[in-house]
């Protein structure tokens, strides 16, 4: 067991990445936030393993947190407060495979981490010696690394190398575009607090003529599309699919020798003239959301990797928040929909980019209940 504790110690040495993925963010020792420990996991089980992360165990997302804990601390043997994040994908049973992705405090924590995670390897391999000997060869191979970022990699899988291979690569593969705005286009958000107060009040007196025409419109659309008794998302899902399916993109927009109509970036051009750009369109969905009573926010930020402004949505339900873009799913069906209650990965992987700290992030798309 010396040799295998010693072989697999001197794998936790690991020489720094080459340069950051992230150019522009200041280099303050750790990963973007949205570059989870999840993620990375699963990026190693997909590429360094060729393994469908659905088909393993999820430990961390299936046990309770003080499971998890004494999981770390009892068998992996880490120090209490040592770690702020993990993710663990395990075959089970009597499967050695095992992926685990552990967050450190900082790189002192890990290098104690290493030392722990080492001396449990040459158990695990203990507990499958003379039992099943595949099993036993596999830990015997694996390996423990770390990057220089304060993350642990823990590897037990046929092929250690192309995991480790992964895992160093997926800080690369996992980063989005660093957001620069573009300043295209005025990118002011369309005030409607007047017009929402009186939504909710009844009184129309001190509205503009403008905001009155805008209620009048809104609330058209609302006792159309809309009902009391109607869940939040069921509420969304009647709205997204009013405005998808009767607003189209200013087309005027496109040409450089055209003077876009200023009601096309608020509410007011999507309803009147059954147009706008994304702004008004995401401003539009905003209101409507409004005034149905879900939580909503309007995401300011750009596409063409940050050459081209853009607007989309963000929906709370049941206490999560998923990504939605109007503008890019209209003159659409349900059936076509690609920006509907999404991930903020999706937003990203589809030439979404934006400030990544100032919302928050949405881990996975809404899964709709079966009725």
């Amino acid at each position: 067991m010396k040799r295998l504790l010693s072989v697999v110690l001197a794998l936790w040495m690991v020489l720094p990445l080459g340069g950051r993925a992230w150019a522009g963010e200041e280099d303050d020792g750790a990963p973007p936030a949205y570059i989870t420990p999840a993620k990375i996991a699963e990026y190693i089980v997909r590429t360094g393993c060729g393994m469908d992360p659905a088909s393993l165990e999820r430990l961390d997302a299936a046990v309770d947190g003080e499971t998890l804990e004494y999981y770390l601390q009892a068998i992996y043997g880490l120090e209490s407060g040592s770690w702020t994040d993990c993710a663990v994908y395990r075959a089970g049973g009597a499967e050695a495979f095992e992926i685990a992705v552990i967050r450190f405090v900082d790189q002192t924590a890990a290098q104690a981490g290493a030392e722990a995670l080492t001396e449990y390897l040459a158990v695990r391999e203990g507990d499958f010696t003379g039992y099943a000997p595949e099993q036993a060869d596999m830990v015997h191979g694996s390996r423990a690394v770390t990057s220089q970022y304060g993350d642990g990699a823990f590897l037990v899988c046929a092929d250690p190398e192309e995991a480790e291979k992964a895992f160093l690569a997926s800080y690369t593969a996992l980063a989005r575009i660093p957001f620069d705005p573009p300043n295209e286009d005025d990118m002011t958000i369309y005030d409607t607090s007047a017009i929402l107060a009186a939504w909710n009040s009844g009184d129309t007196d001190g509205l503009t003529e403008k905001d009155a025409a805008i209620l009048d419109m809104a609330g058209a659309v609302m006792e159309k599309q809309t009902r009391p008794d109607m869940t939040d998302y069921e509420k969304e899902k009647a709205l997204y699919t009013w405005v998808t399916a009767n607003v189209i993109y200013d087309q005027d927009h496109y040409d450089p020798l055209k003077q876009v109509d200023p009601s096309s970036y608020d509410p007011y051009g999507p309803l009147a003239n059954g147009k706008g750009v994304c702004l008004g369109v995401a401003s539009l969905f905003q209101l409507l959301m409004d005034m149905a009573g879900v939580e909503c926010m309007t995401v300011i930020g750009a596409s063409r990797a940050n050459q081209g402004d853009h607007a989309w949505n963000m929906v709370r339900l049941d206490g999560q928040w998923y990504c939605v873009d109007p503008t890019w799913d209209v003159g659409g069906s349900q059936e076509t929909w690609r920006y509907f209650n999404v991930s903020s990965d999706w937003m990203a992987a589809t030439d979404h980019q934006w400030d990544y700290d100032a919302v928050p992030e949405v881990p996975a798309p809404y899964v709709e209940a079966e009725q």
